[in-house]
């Protein structure tokens, strides 16, 4: 072969493995997410991004994340310098969304490890369900479609908060 033969190989080679690389490094690093779902009773004079909106600013709020934060211990858990630097954390990771069909909300967190995603997810299911009935009780939020009328309209459940609220 010639040297511009071998030249061209080693290149494609050598990119090859790079981009190998590349690729596992970014399925290796890539954020895993954990799903919450429950559905609210429509309201009139209340949009769903408001609603939207309110469920977030709630579960971002300080009082629900220090108590997910100390219960979990993600400070020591993620090496970080200070609760303040995990709830700043955790709110960059938790994402509240609208699912477009049956006023549904979506909550979702983002980490590495799937097993600390679901197991904040759950904590926040424990914790917030209080925290929410109280904002209900102030008008802030729209209460919870009971479990069993979800049921019933053929919707689907996922991993939804419990109708206890």
């Amino acid at each position: 072969m010639s040297r511009p033969v071998l030249a061209v190989i080693t290149v494609v080679f050598v990119l090859g493995l790079s981009g190998g690389g590349v690729l596992g490094w970014m399925f290796f690093n890539k954020d895993r997410v954990a799903l919450l779902s429950y559905k609210v009773e429509k309201v009139d004079g209340m949009s769903m991004q408001s609603v939207v909106l309110n469920e977030e600013k709630l579960l971002e709020s300080e009082a629900i994340l220090k108590k997910v934060i100390a219960s979990l211990n993600l400070v020591d858990d993620w090496g970080m310098a200070s609760e303040a630097e995990a709830m700043a954390h955790m709110r960059k990771k938790l994402i509240v969304k609208e699912e477009r069909i049956g006023s549904r909300i979506r909550v979702l967190y983002r980490d590495r490890k799937q097993e600390r995603a679901f197991a904040i997810l759950k904590e926040i299911r424990t914790i917030f369900p209080l925290y929410r009935s109280k904002a209900v009780e102030r008008n802030e939020l729209p209460p919870l479609v009971p479990e069993s009328a979800e049921e019933g309209n053929g919707s689907s459940q996922v991993n939804p908060v419990p109708g206890t609220l």
